[in-house]
């Protein structure tokens, strides 16, 4: 029966075929687990519903490979199919579970408790993640909820009188304060980390602050810049403020100052200020593209 022979030996190389795929599944979701944003319970789905669909289309392809009146799979085949997913799902189970994943963002944002995560210190880089990460929304939140500064920094209006030149420096103030507020739980957070990462694993911490240094010294940069404008920002309002009965607005909406030394001082601190500004946002701009490199090389969404 040379068509039973042929049927039998397509079968045969499909086993080969299956032991194969379904042994280089277990490998291939473990070496790039680290690369992706899935927490270690998805990655396993993947091995198994990996392992299923190859197995699915391997046996189905032979089937269909096989004469019209033979189209018919082994029980044989099925059992051997079954057992080899069954063996595949266990050794990614397994490997997974047993190692821990360097992949701490995507365990961060999964739902796992802090206190089922193990090992100890990479429980405690998901506290850091989420510790940030929560100060960095709720930063956000606020920040969003806030109106612009009306009227607008520098413009005319903000110095039409007193009233709008307090106005003016209070907003900004509030403004200042959310990012102050910040960046202090941020610290608390890094700071915490440190603590208890020292007792746990000494070594793992240098590391971590070591790969940290560059955007800590971006941040500390940028806090410089931000203190540095603001201060400018509230001493020129002061300024005016002190000065604003010599400080109106003309029929032209134009400002209009009486005394030219007072003029030439007023005019030296806005440009000076505008100046530190543009110093700040020129390093935001440099630390956001950074940032948006790193993750496009590590195929992580854009998060500001």
């Amino acid at each position: 029966m040379p068509e039973a022979g042929d049927t039998k030996g397509v079968y045969s190389r499909v086993t080969w075929l299956l032991v194969l795929a379904n042994l280089s599944v277990p490998a291939f979701v473990f070496f790039q687990r680290n690369g992706n944003d899935l927490s270690d319970t998805k990655n396993i789905w993947i091995g198994w519903i990996s392992a299923s669909l190859l197995t699915t289309v391997l046996v189905i392809s032979a089937c269909l490979r096989s004469p019209l009146g033979r189209r018919r799979i082994p029980k044989s085949m099925v059992l051997k199919s079954l057992a080899l997913v069954l063996l595949s799902g266990i050794i990614t189970t397994v490997s997974i579970s047993a190692t821990p994943s360097d992949n701490y963002l995507a365990v961060a944002l999964s739902d796992t408790p802090l206190n089922s995560i193990m090992p100890d210190r990479k429980r405690l880089m998901v506290e850091l993640i989420r510790e940030e990460k929560a100060a960095s929304d709720e930063d956000s939140r606020i920040a969003h909820s806030m109106k612009p500064i009306s009227p607008a920094l520098y413009s005319v209006e903000s110095f039409a009188n007193k009233a709008a030149m307090e106005s003016t420096s209070s907003q900004l103030k509030q403004e200042y304060d959310i990012d102050k507020t910040y960046a202090t739980a941020k610290l608390q957070a890094r700071r915490a980390f440190h603590d208890k990462m020292q007792k746990v694993d000494p070594a793992f911490l240098r590391g971590v602050e070591t790969k940290m240094q560059e955007e800590d010294s971006t941040d500390a940069l940028i806090e410089e810049d931000e203190a540095k404008w603001v201060s400018s920002a509230l001493s020129l309002y002061d300024y005016a403020v002190t000065h604003a009965s010599n400080i109106s607005v003309n029929s032209s909406g134009h400002l209009t100052i009486t005394n030219e030394e007072l003029k030439r001082s007023f005019l030296q601190q806005v440009e000076t200020s505008k100046a530190l500004q543009q110093t700040m946002n020129n390093d935001r701009t440099k630390a956001l593209n950074s940032k948006h490199s790193l993750q496009d090389a590590m195929g992580v969404k854009h998060s500001e």
